[in-house]
């Protein structure tokens, strides 16, 4: 009897843990597929990293972006990861003076100007799916404009963005081969605007004649809105490596090298793959100064004219060498392990 009544109730607490269970009231040992799940993470109470973004496309879709990798390299470091957007890439460059950032992701122009006006480092590029890592700037007109080459842009007007390769620098560049900088009359009038989508926007909409802008942003509208978006390049720059984290320099060891091995071996889990996806990306892989040298020849070519185009800083923009002495060994070099 006494065995009975046991086994009775053994069975009637059992059942009573199986309800609450199934209630979502009693916790459950998650399987050993899943050990990876439940692996201990740093608690998120370390010093905030503010991490700085600028706007090639709207404020709203760039945030979107940043935004589960923010969470992603909270948990990783340990620490709070805040996103900083500024409005625009001139912005960037104040916020790495006043330390209102410890990092950010800048194109390629500002990238420079941060390593050369205030020591900052440049450690990661992009790289996008299909292994591309490196952008190019384009000057756009539209398909059925009567403008055919670059001398028809004398005296027209033209969309830009500021302190940016493809929407300053290069256009500037092409302005000054053809002595158009030294003609008011024939240099083209430019229109400043935020963003390359702007740009876009303003070339198909007829409010400029042509549009200077970074190719993979046009290229990914124009998959969007073909065939509505129908545009002809007049110019292609060089190569330039796509948008790039650059650390401050006081900040640098310990905390570039730690971000910079999360970064690097997102590609290897798959939560991190699952955030590269949703940021746009591939993997994130090395970056060296090297890489930028069709910019430190446009800015050398552009030297007299610096500030009367619109540039800051001490003009030329300098080499590397002769103001920076980046170090290999901020960069991880071991191999990706989770």
């Amino acid at each position: 009897m006494h065995a009975r009544r046991c086994f009775i109730f053994t069975m009637v607490l059992l059942s009573g843990l199986t309800l609450l269970a199934w209630l979502g009231m009693v916790p459950q040992t998650p399987a050993p597929s899943d050990a990876s799940a439940i692996r201990a993470r740093p608690p998120i109470n370390g010093p905030l990293l503010r991490l700085g973004i600028v706007p090639e496309r709207d404020i709203f879709g760039q945030r979107q972006r940043y935004r589960a990798l923010a969470e992603y390299l909270s948990q990783r470091l340990g620490r709070q990861v805040e996103l900083l957007t500024v409005r625009t890439y001139q912005d960037v460059i104040e916020d790495f003076r006043e330390k209102k950032v410890e990092a950010a992701f800048l194109g390629s122009l500002v990238a420079v100007l941060a390593v050369d006006q205030l020591d900052a480092q440049v450690l990661l590029k992009t790289e996008l799916p299909g292994g591309i890592s490196s952008y190019r700037g384009v000057i756009i007109v539209p398909e059925d404009s009567p403008l055919q080459s670059m001398q028809d842009l004398r005296g027209r007007r033209i969309a830009m963005v500021r302190t940016t390769l493809a929407g300053h620098l290069f256009p500037m560049a092409e302005f000054s081969k053809r002595g158009w900088l030294d003609d008011p009359s024939a240099a083209p009038t430019p229109l400043w605007l935020g963003t390359h989508d702007e740009v876009i926007g303003a070339v198909q909409a007829g409010q400029a004649d042509a549009g200077a802008v970074k190719d993979l942003r046009l290229h990914e509208l124009e998959k969007v809105q073909q065939p509505k978006l129908r545009l002809r390049r007049l110019a292609i720059s060089p190569a330039v490596p796509e948008n790039a984290l650059v650390v401050r320099r006081d900040v640098v060891d310990p905390l570039g090298r730690e971000l910079a091995a999360e970064l690097m071996k997102m590609d290897s889990t798959p939560q991190g793959r699952a955030v590269l996806e949703q940021f746009g990306a591939e993997r994130f892989v090395p970056c060296s100064l090297e890489e930028y040298s069709a910019i430190y020849d446009m800015s050398q070519a552009l030297a007299a004219r610096w500030n009367a185009i619109g540039l800051s800083g001490e003009p030329p923009v300098r080499r590397p060498g002769a103001t920076t002495n980046q170090s290999p060994r901020l960069i991880p070099q071991t191999s990706p392990a989770e």
